[in-house]
């Protein structure tokens, strides 16, 4: 009887490893598929056939399609991606317009922009998470050039130098914004609040 059970069990191992072995077009069997293959969904790129995917599908989905199908039955063109009305610009959260004063226009800019934030402790300890993430390792931790880039580059502007001390929040928006001379522009990486929040950390280290 024990010698029928270990050949059983041993069988069952065999058949088991066997099932899981992957070549050519058998990839084998899969525990839980949808945790190895996921599926992206792309807004430019719509799936219409409401079969792709049939062999993954696990999710009993309420109108029948299977697991690779993305697009939206009810929008011209089954696009996900809904254009936006005629004539209308795109706000953020807080109600600002993209941010159009040109890159050569960096006086102007200093000249005129201000800071649309609260001067609140809030306010400037965000900035200060934001500038060492994004800052400290160029312009050091205080501002003053001195960070591990510089050791490298020559050039990183010294914030309490007698050039800088004076400059706007206005002036430090627009550059993180495009850049200026060794450095690249932000404006891609950080966004309008959060560069509002460094200018005003960035004034509270030249006090």
């Amino acid at each position: 009887m024990r010698f029928i059970l270990s050949f059983v069990l041993v069988l069952s191992a065999v058949a088991l490893l066997t099932s899981c072995g992957a070549g050519g077009d058998n990839q084998g069997s899969e525990y839980a598929p949808n945790m190895y293959h996921s599926v992206a969904y792309e807004p430019y790129s719509q799936i219409v056939d409401e079969d792709a995917g049939r062999w993954l599908t696990s999710i009993d989905y309420p109108d029948g399609h299977a697991e690779f199908f993305n697009s939206n039955k009810f929008n011209p063109f089954r696009m996900n991606l809904r254009e936006a009305p005629e004539n209308t610009v795109s706000r953020n959260k807080n109600g600002w317009l993209p941010y159009r004063i040109p890159k050569d226009s960096l006086d102007y800019a200093s000249r005129t922009l201000k800071n649309p934030l609260d001067s609140t402790a809030a306010v400037v300890a965000d900035g200060k998470v934001l500038y060492q993430m994004y800052c400290n390792h160029c312009h050091g931790p205080k501002g003053e050039g001195n960070g591990k880039v510089s050791e490298k580059y020559n050039g990183v502007p010294n914030y309490n130098s007698d050039a800088l001390k004076n400059i706007t929040e206005g002036h430090i928006f627009h550059v993180i914004t495009y850049g200026k001379n060794l450095m690249w522009a932000h404006g891609s990486q950080v966004s309008p609040e959060d560069r509002w929040k460094i200018a005003r950390y960035v004034k509270t280290l030249q006090k």
